[in-house]
């Protein structure tokens, strides 16, 4: 079986970001790997939520869903965000494939005060699977359905992290507007090539807030669900995303993006 890579991507990548992940794909491409896309859209949905009049707070790093912002939710992200991915992907000459998580893909829950924004329980890769058998690139919107029909809203970052352990990718990239995971962000200390038991150290003393917190989450649910390395990028730099994409053996000295692997003796195999 070839090896597979999962990218995260945001939903308001346009220009140099999406030639990024051109560049990306290109270089799996190059090196026989299958490609699954997962992408966000947050931005676009702050937008039409406040066209509506609409706010949602956020907890813990994650936006609240009521069940009247959903069908917004569902319209930005499946019939805008992953139709502009696809489109522009075909247009590069890419085989992609839009694909709706709540058509068997992501089977979700619901989470703690959150209404209708929702967790991973399982993931179907049989769908995905097919996609990849075709030769094409599946592109996920990461909205969820629960066993009685009600679809959740799912952070991308862990719909991503989920989907990769269950087609036992070997990499994942999250694309993001920062260049890696900071120790220190006050500071602008960032963390280069590390563990997850380092991540996860800093995590339990709290250094991560705000969106950075389900980012690390799911590198760290990525990992322990059996994925060999996980890299956090400055999503529009095309030099760093081909640089995750081709890093195999040697240690990780790109100055735009973390690369964390399960364990030290780990990083760099």
């Amino acid at each position: 079986m070839r090896q597979r890579l999962v990218l995260k991507i945001g939903g308001s990548l346009k220009g140099q970001a999406m030639d990024a992940v051109s560049a990306a794909l290109a270089a799996a491409e190059a090196a026989n790997l299958d490609v699954v896309i997962v992408h966000g859209g947050g931005p676009a949905i702050t937008e039409a939520l406040q066209q509506r009049g609409i706010e949602l707070p956020f907890i813990d790093g994650q936006r609240m869903t009521t069940p009247a912002a959903m069908g917004v939710v569902e319209a930005v992200l499946y019939g805008q965000v992953n139709q502009a991915i696809v489109q522009h992907l075909r247009a590069t000459g890419k085989p992609a494939q839009a694909m709706a998580g709540w058509s068997g893909i992501l089977l979700a829950g619901g989470l703690p005060n959150l209404q209708r924004s929702g967790r991973v329980e399982r993931v179907n890769p049989k769908p995905l699977e097919d996609v990849l058998a075709r030769g094409e690139i599946p592109v996920v919107c990461p909205i969820g359905v629960d066993e009685s029909g009600v679809r959740y809203n799912i952070n991308a970052d862990l719909a991503a992290s989920a989907v990769a352990a269950a087609l036992q990718a070997n990499k994942i990239v999250f694309f993001t507007d920062v260049p890696g995971i900071y120790s220190d962000f006050a500071n602008r200390i960032r963390m280069e090539d590390v563990t997850a038991t380092d991540v996860r150290a800093l995590a339990e003393e709290g250094r991560f807030q705000a969106g950075m917190l389900p980012k690390v989450n799911a590198v760290l649910q990525a990992l322990a669900g059996g994925v060999a390395h996980a890299y956090v990028i400055q999503g529009n730099d095309v030099s760093t995303a081909v640089a995750a994409v081709q890093h195999t053996t040697a240690p990780w000295r790109q100055p735009l993006g973390t690369h964390i692997a399960p364990k030290e003796e780990e990083r760099w195999v």
